[in-house]
């Protein structure tokens, strides 16, 4: 018989390989969507109306009035700093001043305990208390008027012992001399001064601030929830004023 077919040039494939293992588990849920926070954008104008005849806010100048009677009742603002940011006229016999431990704290909100007595031997104290940076302490004894001069010393603690001692000065109170309203005694300067001849002379002058607050929000009301306005006399807080107002766009 004739002889077979001859074999094939190539050779056929190998065999596929095993089956893999089980298939896995279905994939899980997709991801959630992240929340949305509604956010409010709101503009924000503040006008300032100046009190008596000034045209603007921005030309209110302070005068810097000399005190022409002996006055019952002073104001100082705590600036803090070292004797050398001291600005008056009052010349080396009336007016001096010394540091301790580098002055007087300068950071704003820092508390120092301050004492203002006279020098006749401290018998007539003036002011007794704890001062924060940037606030005002009031110098009294009335009905009296002052005496001629004032001793005022800062501690760093309610302790009023030597150690604790930043700044002690002795200026001239009397306004016999040179006493200006805005005069600085290292770290205290004069705010107000009250006198029968010249009445209540300040440094300050009333403006009154306008708010007026705007929804820039597209088709959505806005809902304000708190309301502050930061001032160099401190953080004024309207939110009992218009918590849960809403303000159309």
């Amino acid at each position: 018989s004739l002889p077979s077919l001859p074999p094939s040039a190539l050779a056929s494939a190998p065999p596929s390989p095993e089956p893999s293992g089980e298939p896995t588990n279905a994939p899980s849920d997709l991801p959630s969507e992240t929340p949305i926070i509604d956010q409010c954008f709101v503009s924000l104008d503040v006008e300032c109306y100046p009190g008596g005849n000034f045209p603007d806010c921005n030309s209110i100048t302070p005068p810097r009035t000399r005190c022409e009677d002996r006055p019952f009742a002073m104001v100082f603002r705590y600036m803090g700093g070292i004797c050398d940011t001291s600005d008056n006229i009052q010349g080396p016999e009336l007016f001096r001043c010394f540091d301790f431990q580098g002055g007087a704290p300068t950071t704003e909100g820092t508390e120092s305990f301050i004492t203002v007595t006279d020098i006749k031997g401290g018998s007539i104290i003036y002011h007794a208390n704890f001062v924060n940076v940037g606030n005002e302490y009031t110098v009294s004894d009335q009905p009296n008027d002052v005496e001629a001069n004032m001793n005022i010393t800062i501690y760093s603690s309610g302790i009023t012992v030597p150690a604790n001692i930043l700044q002690t000065l002795v200026f001239h109170s009397s306004c016999s001399q040179n006493m200006f309203l805005k005069d600085r005694y290292g770290a205290s300067l004069l705010v107000v001064f009250v006198n029968e001849e010249q009445g209540l002379v300040s440094c300050f002058f009333n403006a009154t601030y306008s708010f007026t607050i705007g929804n820039e929000a597209m088709g959505a009301n806005a809902i304000l929830n708190t309301l502050t306005s930061s001032t160099n006399f401190g953080l004024f807080n309207f939110t009992d004023d218009i918590n849960g107002l809403v303000i159309e766009p």
